[in-house]
């Protein structure tokens, strides 16, 4: 078995005893949003297969731009590769609220934070497993011991909270009405860029390896910052309401 995957189960398992106890804590011990988790599961997949993959290939051939060109393909086609993970994404990641059990769920805004949080995170251990899987087709990591692995381990555990916090952030736009959805979308679109620019730097090797390493300290403090004051704002004042007032009159 590659040694990859053994990793995968150490970082699938820290992952769901940390952001789980985060889940369970924060939202006042629900346990009803962890089945949303399945959800978010295979997201990473269809992201990347089915819509991802395909619009690379028809934008490049409708754009002639040779596969394979890396750095040396067109800005402009180096700009589409960097936006269109965020806009594919966080599209995808809301695409469970279509089922009624899901959407049903989002009964004010502080569930809605919960349930957004949760589907990204889902979506996050989905992605790992896939980023696993294409690190155990390259042969050069095979020779490798399973614990030479936790770059893997720290890159996937801050993934999954970026996406939950990014995906909370939509969700709770959407529960805000109909006015809130772009705004919201593009927030969301914004902070994945954000998060996903020590890599992109990296990648376009404008940065060493060290400086994107600790650079990703930078994102980790920002979405710290806003997913508490979404809890505060969002989750709090509902689950608050919930347990110690009695509502007679709502207008």
């Amino acid at each position: 078995m590659p040694p990859i995957f053994i990793m995968t189960v150490v970082t699938l398992t820290v992952a769901l005893v940390l952001w789980g106890g985060l889940i369970y804590l924060f939202s006042g011990h629900e346990r009803r949003y962890f089945w949303l988790l399945l959800l978010g599961l295979p997201l990473s997949a269809v992201a990347n297969f089915v819509v991802k993959r395909p619009a690379i290939v028809a934008v490049g051939q409708a754009g002639h731009v040779p596969p394979g060109l890396g750095l040396l393909s067109p800005t402009w086609f180096l700009g589409f590769l960097v936006l269109l993970p965020p806009l594919v994404e966080e599209a995808i990641k809301v695409a469970p609220l279509l089922f009624g059990p899901a959407r049903r769920m989002v009964s004010g805004r502080g569930s809605a934070f919960w349930v957004g949080f949760v589907l990204g995170v889902g979506f996050g251990l989905g992605e790992a497993l896939l980023v696993a899987y294409a690190v155990a087709q390259n042969p050069q990591y095979a020779r490798l011991p399973w614990y030479a692995f936790t770059g893997f381990l720290n890159d996937r555990l801050l993934a999954c909270f970026g996406h939950g916090v990014m995906t909370a952030v939509l969700v709770t736009a959407l529960a805000r009405g109909p006015r809130f959805i772009l705004p919201g979308y593009l927030a969301a679109c914004g902070l994945h860029f954000f998060f996903n620019l020590p890599v992109v730097l990296y990648q376009f090797q404008w940065i060493s390896i060290e400086v994107e390493s600790f650079s990703m300290i930078i994102p980790l403090v920002v979405f710290a910052i806003v997913f508490e004051r979404l809890r505060r704002n969002f989750s709090r004042p509902e689950a608050h309401r919930a347990r110690n007032e009695v509502v007679y009159l709502q207008r």
